[in-house]
């Protein structure tokens, strides 16, 4: 069985989820969801990433030698309500405008009793802090698939200015998921 590795130079995915994936060209066909779930005036809603960048190498045979560099297009959050939409991408969150992108990187992964674990870092709207991030993988003969979550704080990146600093109508907790198709080489 080959190595799945993943890379993705400026590809636009369909929809979203959390921040991971493993090894393919620009040409191979990928498909693949990075989503985001919060809750806003106590009710869950979800959103997704449409455009974000990979590199990412991952061999189930050797976990620690992992790695994953994921770029994330801020102006590309969609929550299918654009008023939610237009706050998302303004200054008091996401500030599109000064931060364009988000950016996750990785090494060393590591086997659990539920899939794989990584330790990486979230840099968003210019602050970097620790994410941890859990998978699973599938390898298949054709294709892998690769799904898991990152659950964070928002405030802890300062999305979330003014009004929005209080947790009474926007939650402070985030999940980040993605289920991601990878051909093999």
């Amino acid at each position: 069985m080959g190595r799945p590795e993943l890379k993705l130079p400026g590809m636009a995915l369909g929809a979203v989820a959390a921040l991971a994936v493993a090894a393919v060209t620009a040409a191979d066909p990928v498909s693949g969801k990075l989503a985001f779930e919060a809750l806003q005036a106590g009710a869950r809603f979800t959103g997704e990433f449409a455009r974000f960048t990979a590199d990412v190498t991952f061999d189930p045979a050797d976990p620690a030698a992992c790695r994953f560099e994921v770029g994330i297009d801020t102006a590309s959050a969609d929550t299918r309500e654009s008023r939610r939409d237009g706050i998302l991408k303004g200054p008091d969150f996401f500030w599109v405008e000064q931060f364009p992108s988000a950016r996750y990187r990785g090494s060393g992964c590591r086997k659990n009793a539920q899939g794989y674990a990584l330790d990486g870092e979230l840099t968003l709207r210019g602050v970097t802090r620790p994410v941890a991030l859990l998978f699973s993988f599938e390898p298949g003969a054709k294709a892998s698939r690769m799904k898991g979550s990152a659950s964070l704080n928002r405030l802890d990146f300062g999305v979330g200015q003014g009004e929005w600093q209080s947790t009474e109508w926007v939650g402070n907790e985030v999940v980040v998921r993605f289920d991601l198709t990878l051909p093999r080489r």
